[in-house]
């Protein structure tokens, strides 16, 4: 090995040939051994040159485009939530539609059931925030026939009314419209609406005829308005003088089978203090008291039933329907 082997500090990249000496030709062997270490230089040199090259020209490159995201598919709409509360509310809309179309007043329900529904004429009065009272302590529904004329006596009753089951038409100023001309009559018709539904903050579709006397003209002319005309099959007659709270239930009692509309009135404080003792009867048969909307949603009545009922062969007595 030369000395040119054992020499110390050479970068540790170099190469070393190691080169064996002849004698006579030191000079050549030496210029030969530089020559070998320039090249391991220049190879060095020109390695490092490459390298920055390329990172130089990777570091130049754009940037890569994001990920485009997948196109969004638009959530298909969905009807709102509806309660069972306003589910039912829109069945008895529907049942009241389909009867009124007929243009034949509603006596009572099919029987299939064991619903009863209590209404009452007349008012607001003096006695009613107390007959609701009443309604609530017993959880039951019941159905007010209001007079339009009278809500501004107690204008805040009707809504309350509404609340505990429904509330109907029983015109302006409970005239007798058989006596009134034809545009007068439909005149109390529409106003005690019209009435009625803003006090009420709610729609008014039932109707009920004053005096139980309606004119041959009035079933068309309520079903092509929506609305639907409301008898009664029990009648307690607590307009009679002399009425007492035992005597008006001995008269309905007999009455109070499924299907069951019952005629009442709260502007007479006996039926009022009449209504609880009617209500436990009404528990004890296993009967529900209902609104009139909620007896044509569980138990309509069918076309035939109707008719009967119109003559009296059915569910209503007309001996006792015809009068309030």
């Amino acid at each position: 090995m030369s000395l040119l082997d054992r020499r110390e500090g050479l970068p540790s990249r170099t190469v070393l040939i190691p080169v064996e000496h002849r004698p006579g030709r030191g000079r050549t062997g030496g210029w030969r051994r530089w020559l070998v270490v320039l090249a391991g230089v220049l190879a060095l040199a020109v390695s490092g040159a490459t390298a920055v090259a390329i990172l130089r020209g990777a570091g130049s490159q754009p940037a890569p485009a994001p990920p485009v995201p997948p196109p969004r598919v638009a959530a298909k709409p969905t009807a709102p939530v509806r309660s069972a509360a306003a589910l039912a509310t829109a069945a008895q809309q529907r049942a009241i539609m389909r009867l009124s179309g007929l243009g034949v007043p509603v006596f009572c329900g099919a029987a299939r059931g064991n619903e009863v529904a209590l209404t009452f004429d007349d008012g607001p009065g003096p006695y009613t925030a107390t007959l609701l009272a009443i309604l609530r302590r017993f959880h039951v529904q019941a159905t007010f026939f209001l007079v339009g004329n009278r809500i501004r006596f107690w204008p805040r009753l009707a809504v309350a009314e509404a609340g505990l089951g429904a509330v109907g038409d029983h015109t302006w100023s409970h005239a007798d419209i058989t006596r009134l001309p034809r545009q007068a009559a439909r005149a109390e018709v529409n106003r005690g609406r019209s009435a009625i539904a803003a006090a009420a903050r709610a729609p008014v579709r039932l109707f009920r005829i004053p005096y139980g006397r309606d004119p041959a003209w009035l079933g068309g002319y309520l079903g092509a308005r929506g609305m639907l005309e409301i008898r009664w099959s029990v009648d307690s007659r607590d307009y009679l003088p002399g009425t007492t709270p035992a005597a008006l239930v001995r008269r309905v009692a007999p009455g109070l089978r499924p299907g069951a509309i019952v005629l009442l009135h709260d502007i007479h404080s006996t039926t009022v203090k009449a209504l609880p003792r009617l209500l436990a009867r009404i528990r004890a048969r296993h009967l529900r008291a209902v609104s009139v909307p909620e007896l044509l949603r569980t138990d309509a009545p069918s076309y035939s039933q109707l008719m009967a009922d119109k003559r009296g062969q059915g569910c209503v007595d007309l001996a006792t329907a015809g009068r309030e």
